[in-house]
């Protein structure tokens, strides 16, 4: 424990003691982290609690014969992809009913709802994997410079021994460190969240072709058929 707290101690010091580029970078490297860090948390509750609403609506959807008898108005707090798609598809099919569209209409539709929603579930996950692509090359640039610097004191002092080069060597790889912490959270919760949010995609697909197929069920044809007069 001692020793654990005295490698803490010696690496703050460390970093106090680097310099002014390297606290630049350092300081980018956790603005990073944290913008980071609070993405992942973030997405991680709200693609849970999504899953959550999507299963609770699934268990009314599969009881249900028509799509009259679910209230649009359930579910409204917090985020439901699949009661967004049911009710513009209800609102579409109630037009249908006035003569004003197809089926292609309600299902092209349908589409751009899954496509708005995917884009919205997908917010932010961008900016993972920037930070994972780019802070290990920002922590580089941190190490070629401690190199650097470590050089420039070999040729100020004119010698080699480890009180001239320590303080460079040692912003090289704190800062290579600190950019290897940055992007591996933000690499592994990028692959992760994406993962789910490709699951939940799939899962509007397949709702939003059964809520078609209930919609076709209940007399909407892909074609409007000519009225026929009767005889007098």
């Amino acid at each position: 424990m001692p020793l654990s707290g005295n490698i803490e101690s010696e690496l703050f010091k460390l970093i106090l003691s680097a310099g002014i580029v390297a606290k630049i970078v350092l300081l980018i490297l956790f603005l990073f982290s944290i913008f980071s860090w609070a993405i992942i948390f973030y997405k991680f509750f709200q693609i849970r609690r999504t899953e959550k609403n999507v299963a609770d609506f699934l268990g009314i959807f599969s009881k249900i014969d028509s799509i009259h008898q679910i209230d649009p108005s359930i579910n409204e707090k917090g985020d439901n992809p699949l009661m967004n798609i049911f009710k513009e598809g209800r609102t579409k099919f109630e037009e249908i009913n006035r003569g004003k569209e197809g089926l292609n209409i309600i299902r092209r539709r349908l589409r751009g709802v899954i496509e708005g929603e995917v884009t919205y579930y997908e917010g932010y996950l961008p900016f993972l994997a920037t930070t994972g692509n780019v802070t290990p090359f920002i922590g580089l640039f941190g190490t070629v410079w401690g190199i650097i610097h470590a050089f420039q004191q070999i040729g100020l002092q004119g010698t080699a021994n480890i009180a001239a080069v320590a303080p460079g060597i040692a912003e090289a790889l704190i800062t290579t460190g600190i950019g290897l912490a940055t992007a591996i959270p933000a690499v592994i919760g990028y692959n992760y969240l994406l993962s789910r949010v490709r699951k939940l995609t799939t899962r509007m697909d397949i709702f939003a072709d059964e809520m078609l197929s209930m919609l076709e069920a209940e007399g909407i044809s892909t074609e409007q058929k000519p009225e026929v007069k009767s005889k007098k």
